[in-house]
């Protein structure tokens, strides 16, 4: 499983907004049509026959396609950002959407997304950090997925959420209300729900 970084600004406009609400990351370059049974050839022979793109960019444009038809697999993660969060969603499989238009503000090569949770900005680590700080459309996390530490926040509920709130100023007697929430949960039918305020609380005594 792999990581990748998204720009969620596309043809100028910010993008973020519509990608997690209609489900889905996107990339610019809408009139080649559907790319994903072309060769790389056929590829620059459509980004030269609709985009007057200097040569000296065309490996660029077909990198970052490449990216994102052929590279980029089902079930790996992706990134985006706004001012505040980081979100983490699980990507599916390519297609190419041009049911509404073809046009240059239009959005056709497109992933489905799972969005699986959020992050806030300041509390990713500098790996992550340097990844999303990237000025490339796309780009690829260079370590194993365990060293971007996205997991527990991932694993976060409603009833597990509250328990690492103690990190942001909040008080103990929310903390310790926080606490007995879980230790409720330990006591559920739910064995999922058991597990995840297990885990809640012992990254709560690790602190």
């Amino acid at each position: 499983m792999n990581l990748f970084y998204i720009q969620s600004t596309v043809h100028g406009t910010d993008r973020t907004a519509a990608f997690l609400e209609d489900n889905f990351i996107g990339i610019d370059w809408p009139a080649t049509g559907d790319l994903e049974q072309l060769s790389a050839e056929e590829w620059k022979e459509q980004i030269r026959q609709h985009y007057a793109i200097p040569e000296s960019e065309l490996s660029g444009v077909i990198a970052t396609l490449q990216t994102f038809v052929n590279i980029m697999q089902d079930g790996d993660h992706v990134l985006i950002h706004d001012d505040e969060w980081v979100y983490v969603g699980d990507v599916g499989d390519y297609f190419y959407d041009d049911s509404v238009s073809t046009g240059e503000d239009s959005i056709c090569h497109r992933r489905g997304v799972t969005w699986l949770g959020r992050i806030p900005l300041r509390e990713i680590n500098d790996k992550v950090r340097a990844l999303i700080s990237s000025a490339s459309i796309i780009s690829t996390f260079e370590y194993p997925l365990s060293q971007a530490q996205l997991d527990p926040w991932l694993s976060r509920t409603p009833e597990t959420e509250t328990a690492v709130q103690h990190s942001f100023g909040v008080d103990d007697g929310t903390v310790q209300e926080a606490l007995d929430v879980l230790k409720n949960a330990l006591q559920s039918e739910d064995e999922e729900l058991r597990i995840r305020a297990a885990t809640a609380i012992l990254q709560y005594a690790k602190k």
